[in-house]
């Protein structure tokens, strides 16, 4: 299974260098990649608009609600693929208005879950849990709930800033 980081053209580094994604702090992101090694030896590359077909997975960070109209511009232009993406962070909050651009939504922390969810999608070709959204089966009656953790990651990792 392949999957990759999406990085925003405009956060490309070629593309405005104090702004790229090496040097925005991104530990949510950051810490999805290092249990994807660390649970189920997956390296998670960085793909951006013109190389996002050649994922199975694509996972996008939502910093803020603001990303979402970024994403959704470059999303439009996407070639076709058989990828799965998967959105978490601080900025879901809405998921309606983004359903048909994203399989996934992670709500809440997604040290938990990562793992499981793409296992699932590896094994299964599906995942439901109670912090994933699936875009196929959302029900706005259903009640989802927002992934908490007991305690701090525990492994050391590096940001992409080199923090």
């Amino acid at each position: 299974m392949k999957i990759c980081a999406y990085v925003l053209n405009k956060h490309a580094k070629q593309t405005y260098a104090k702004e790229c994604y090496d040097v925005r702090i991104n530990a949510g992101m950051a810490v999805v990649i290092d249990i994807l090694k660390r649970k189920l030896d997956i390296d998670v590359d960085f793909a951006g608009q013109a190389t996002v077909q050649n994922y199975d997975v694509v996972l996008f960070s939502v910093t803020s609600d603001c990303d979402f109209w970024d994403f959704l511009a470059e999303r439009h232009d996407w070639a076709p693929g058989n990828y799965r993406v998967v959105a978490g962070g601080q900025g879901v909050l809405n998921v309606r208005p983004f359903l048909p651009y994203i399989d996934y939504f992670v709500l809440g922390r997604a040290e938990t879950v990562i793992d499981k969810l793409i296992s699932g999608l590896r094994d299964y070709g599906e995942y439901d849990g109670p912090s994933v959204i699936n875009s196929r089966t959302f029900n706005p009656d259903k009640k989802y709930s927002i992934n908490q953790v007991s305690c701090i990651y525990p492994h050391s990792v590096a940001l992409p800033n080199g923090d």
